[in-house]
């Protein structure tokens, strides 16, 4: 494949602190991803304005170490996918569930499928070991559009029955976060939360996922819109850190908003989320699909690069 610097390209071959990276960009935005982690997002970079929505703890970064192989020890912000649970470290069913799932930490492959000045498309896809799932997830970014397309799909590769807990662990921060951002959340109102002064006290909420859509929208117009597919992950966790408590694992440090899309509220263990019905289910040899997508607001709130609301 050779270079191309202009219109839609991708980047690959490439490492950064020892994980396995690729970049996606056009001419307006830029997705940087860590398939040899998880296929961790760790920018989403607003070229116009050199603004990277992506937030990363006060750590960010770091490379594997034997000592700290957990969800909270390698994390470093951005945005995970989250399979086969959402609780922490537990047994089930005999088989030992990673802390928020085994896809957050281990290896991704990817193969580009449409590579244009106009269009581009990497499928990212991971065979789980603790039970027989496979997913693949499809990015798609079109030239001049300040953001990306994500296109999925869960399939039980097994005569089995399965059931999984499934979703997005998406966080913003410093330096796109500041006092005064709205957030409008998917209830139908148009009343925002606004994003208070450093050090008050955050919270922790799960919503309906109602429209699928949310909004983040800065004193100066400059925003981001999230939307998914909502009957697939119908639970919106709103958890907020403004740096007023100084317990650990934070200590204060952080400024920052998780908005994360799932298919169950907290639950402290995979079976937990099963009895109550609300897991993922597959049939034997069956399928679940699913979508997303991410786009730059600016012009308080307007679409940045389609003109509309």
């Amino acid at each position: 494949m050779s270079d191309r610097n202009y219109g839609c390209r991708i980047k690959t071959d490439l490492t950064y602190k020892g994980y396995d990276a690729l970049i996606m960009e056009n001419e307006s935005f830029r997705l940087m991803m860590l398939p040899g982690k998880g296929s961790d997002v760790i920018e989403l970079l607003y070229k116009p304005t050199d603004m990277d929505f992506c937030w990363l703890t006060r750590m960010g970064l770091r490379g594997r170490e034997a000592a700290f192989n957990d969800f909270q020890g390698q994390y470093e912000g951005g945005w995970q996918e989250i399979l086969p649970n959402l609780a922490g470290k537990h047994m089930h069913q005999g088989i030992q569930m990673e802390s928020y799932g085994e896809v957050s930490l281990t290896r991704w492959t990817h193969a580009i499928v449409k590579n244009t000045p106009e269009e581009i498309a990497v499928t990212f896809a991971n065979r789980l070991r603790t039970m027989p799932l496979l997913i693949e997830k499809t990015i798609v970014m079109t030239s001049g559009e300040p953001g990306f397309r994500l296109r999925e799909k869960a399939a039980n590769l097994s005569p089995a029955v399965l059931h999984a807990d499934w979703g997005h662990h998406i966080t913003f921060g410093t330096p796109f976060l500041t006092p005064g951002t709205r957030i409008f959340l998917p209830d139908g109102t148009d009343s925002p939360f606004i994003v208070p002064e450093r050090g008050q006290p955050g919270g922790f909420d799960t919503l309906p996922a109602g429209s699928g859509v949310y909004r983040l929208v800065r004193p100066d117009g400059l925003g981001a819109e999230v939307g998914w597919d909502a009957a697939k992950w119908p639970h919106l966790w709103f958890w907020r850190d403004f740096g007023g408590d100084t317990s650990p694992p934070y200590y204060g440090c952080h400024y920052n908003v998780g908005l994360e899309m799932f298919t169950s509220p907290p639950a402290a263990s995979l079976q937990e989320s099963i009895d109550r019905g609300t897991a993922m289910r597959w049939a034997p040899y069956g399928e679940t699909e699913s979508h997303l997508t991410f786009a730059v607001l600016t012009e308080d709130g307007r679409e940045a690069g389609r003109g509309k609301k």
